[in-house]
């Protein structure tokens, strides 16, 4: 059906799977006052990206420590120093090996670190706020050794971003809203049960995923109304001050669909609400007579275009990967143009 073909590419880029060790300037390389204390050192990605978690910004993490099957550290702050970093109280190393597990930032106000004692530590309930990097780490069977405890922290969560642009000179296209709809905001998540070194293949995965709910990407504000898309790509998340949605919890994805009967969409898609107006006439496109009822949203006078996420490759979002939807509106008459359909036929393969 024409109505894909207003996206113009569902794009998708690997997001630091596993982070990279950093250069030696980043790391602390003072020697311990006393070799029995347990001190850290915190290491995570590279990024252009503001909002993403990196070793130059990370500013704390909480330790959960376990040895010989009995608590060291009870979901311990460790907090940058300069270029060092300190906790309190202070834990000393014992005869046995330890593991460790690391959360950043410190969501103990929201879920603890369950079940390290047995080896199968895991977060129950994690309700994802939508704009925090969350990174873990895991260090299993740690000794003494006089230096400072490497935590190698990897992403716990997806980072989906969405772009618009038109590049149709005849077309205007404002846009009200965007938001993705029909993802799960909560669920578990389960550490590895090996070190997170760096380029190792030790990583933790999500389940229990619950609560659908509709992310909302972007809202036109002030007097100006709808904002006007240009050619030049724009992640219009970024235009909405303090509370841009970059992070999802991981989870598959299901295929857009539209039940008539319960006059409800299915499955995950990306939703925009605009407004196409012929820039010679300044007569509205769209929505126009032939808009079906459940495109039109509300007073707005918008019309809703849908988009699913899945597609290729992509029928999940994996942790620690980046999802970039780049839409394209250029072309108005498939959305009240009648349906057409292409046709091909394959082979059958053995």
């Amino acid at each position: 059906m024409k109505v894909r073909n207003l996206a113009k590419g569902m794009a998708y880029s690997m997001f630091a799977i596993m982070l990279s060790s950093c250069s030696s300037n980043e790391e602390s390389s003072q020697d311990p006052v006393d070799p029995s204390v347990i001190r850290f050192n915190a290491i995570a990605t590279r990024s252009s990206r503001a909002a993403v978690t990196t070793t130059a910004n990370i500013k704390e993490f909480a330790v959960t420590a376990y040895t010989d099957g009995k608590m060291l550290m009870d979901n311990v702050l460790v907090t940058r120093n300069g270029s060092e970093w300190t906790y309190s109280p202070t834990a000393y190393w014992p005869d046995t090996p330890v593991n460790f597990y690391a959360i950043s930032p410190d969501i103990s106000n929201s879920a603890d670190i369950e079940g390290a004692s047995t080896g199968t530590a895991s977060i129950s309930s994690y309700k994802n706020p939508g704009n925090v990097d969350l990174l873990y780490a895991v260090n299993m069977g740690e000794i003494q050794r006089g230096a400072p405890v490497n935590i190698n922290f990897r992403h716990a969560l997806s980072k989906v971003n969405v772009t618009l642009s038109s590049s149709n000179s005849t077309i205007t296209v404002k846009i009200n809203k965007v938001m993705i709809g029909n993802v799960y905001t909560k669920g578990s998540f389960f550490y590895p049960r090996a070190t997170t070194l760096p380029g190792g293949d030790a990583a933790g995965y999500w389940h229990n995923q619950s609560e659908l709910d509709n992310i909302q990407l972007f809202a036109a504000t002030g007097t100006s109304g709808n904002l006007a898309l240009t050619p030049e790509a724009t992640d219009l998340g970024e235009l909405n001050l303090g509370g841009n949605p970059d992070f999802f919890i991981p989870q598959e994805l299901g295929r857009l669909a539209y039940d008539a009967g319960n006059k409800a969409f299915s499955g995950s898609y990306i939703a925009v609400d605009c407004e196409i107006f012929d820039k010679a006439t300044g007569g509205k496109l769209f929505p126009g007579s032939h808009t079906p009822s459940y495109l039109l949203v509300g007073t707005t006078g918008c019309g809703r275009i849908m988009y699913p996420v899945t597609g290729g490759s992509v029928t999940e979002w994996n942790p620690g990967c980046s999802y970039i939807y780049n839409i394209t509106i250029d072309n108005p008459s498939v959305l009240f143009d009648g349906i057409e359909f292409g046709v091909t036929v394959d082979e059958f393969v053995d």
